[in-house]
């Protein structure tokens, strides 16, 4: 099985999962969808998440970009919550290489028309499926994998844009400006 239910599979399991008391319950039936050794990050407890722009879901972190564009670069706190305003055509970079994520989901909505790249350590994963492009220029690339290598963060994006997402590791060069 590779972890994706059909509806049939979903219409069966949900009942049990709005029903779940424990994490127990929980466990069973992710049991055949989620490596045994994952299950219990999984099914954790939340983690409290305080106070602060980007910290609960209705007062996300806000990256504004107008024309001129924004980078978030350098040594940063990734909050669980970030939106990405695109007011103009502007470019957006959210370099997440030195960031230190408060969450191990980290959820960013894209609203507007911003070209936004995501740069993100090895490991990380970034699932973009629930994010819309349209237009001619609005396009989705990715050479990161969905899902994180073990404790990892993983960046869920999603929104809409008319313009182009790209998603990537560190160049060579970036890798080399960052250890040296």
């Amino acid at each position: 099985m590779d972890g994706r239910l059909n509806v049939d599979e979903l219409n069966a399991r949900l009942p049990t999962a709005l029903n779940a008391f424990t994490r127990e319950d929980l466990y069973r039936i992710l049991d055949d969808l989620v490596p045994s050794a994952a299950l219990p990050a999984v099914v954790a407890e939340q983690v409290p998440l305080g106070d602060g722009p980007g910290m609960r879901w209705e007062n996300p972190l806000l990256i504004r970009s107008g024309w001129s564009g924004h980078a978030q670069e350098g040594a940063w706190d990734l909050p669980p919550f970030v939106e990405i305003l695109g007011t103009g055509w502007g470019r957006v970079k959210l370099d997440c290489t030195r960031a230190r994520p408060l969450a191990r989901v980290i959820d960013i909505v894209i609203t507007g028309n911003p070209s936004v790249t995501v740069i993100v350590p090895d490991g990380w994963g970034v699932d973009a499926q629930q994010l819309n492009v349209s237009g001619q220029s609005g396009t989705i690339s990715s050479m990161v994998p969905t899902r994180p290598m073990g404790d990892l963060p993983r960046l869920i994006l999603r929104g809409s844009t008319t313009m182009a997402v790209k998603v990537r590791n560190p160049s060579r060069l970036e890798r080399a400006i960052t250890s040296g």
